[in-house]
């Protein structure tokens, strides 16, 4: 017969080797039911996790792309549609602009601050401008976030790509659900004259003088 008896985390093992002898041996097995205070030379062999370690929260990598679209329409036959990719949330979102109907010459884009086309490309107010600056440049220190400059037309259309570190879709002054507009004339990034108030006067301060809003549309993330 083998018997185990349990006691102290001890196995003890017993064994009765002979039915004929009144004899029983008995071994103490080196086995027994390890805890995490125990000492034994198996346990010794184990790699341990500090509690510091165990807390310490774990990364774990994520594809943070993100994209939107914009579709441009308007009522002087303008139309088109805008594909915008940011590949980091600290990183420039890179926007490609395929818009038809345009003259021939360049053509002020901007960001504007509300999403709303209930009344057509007015309704989508002035430029984002959450650091409350004047207007400018894509390129100066002082500008609106929203603007993206000139793009160029031609007998072909008007196919762009712009690269900008203020139009984030994601965080605080995130772009979705603001609207894109393309302007009737060349911006004049804010060197131009500012000698009137009013969205029709001149305004360069503003509006960069870039003249009625042809087309607008809606940013709006896509997977």
């Amino acid at each position: 017969k083998h018997i185990l008896y349990y006691t102290n985390n001890i196995i003890i093992s017993m064994f009765a080797i002979s039915s004929s002898s009144s004899t029983i041996r008995c071994q103490i097995q080196a086995q027994h039911a390890c805890s995490s205070r125990c000492a034994c030379a198996g346990r010794r062999g184990l790699k341990t996790v500090s509690k510091a370690a165990r807390k310490t929260p774990v990364a774990f990598a994520v594809n943070a792309e993100q994209k939107a679209v914009v579709v441009l329409t308007g009522t002087a036959g303008v139309a088109g549609t805008l594909t915008l990719t940011q590949d980091d949330p600290s990183g420039a979102t890179t926007v490609v602009g395929d818009i038809t109907g345009l003259a021939p010459g360049k053509h002020g884009l901007h960001v504007h601050e509300f999403g709303d086309t209930t009344n057509g490309c007015m309704s989508t107010g002035p430029h984002f401008n959450p650091n409350k600056m004047t207007h400018g440049a894509p390129t100066d220190a002082t500008r609106h976030a929203g603007d993206l400059g000139n793009v160029i037309a031609d007998a072909g259309g008007c196919k762009f790509t712009i690269k900008d570190m203020q139009i984030p879709l994601s965080g605080a002054n995130s772009i979705v659900g603001r609207a894109f507009v393309i302007h009737e004339l060349e911006d004049d990034l804010g060197k131009g004259d500012n000698s009137e108030i009013g969205t029709q006067g001149k305004t360069s301060s503003t509006t960069g003088n870039a003249g009625a809003r042809l087309a607008c549309g809606v940013v709006g993330l896509t997977p």
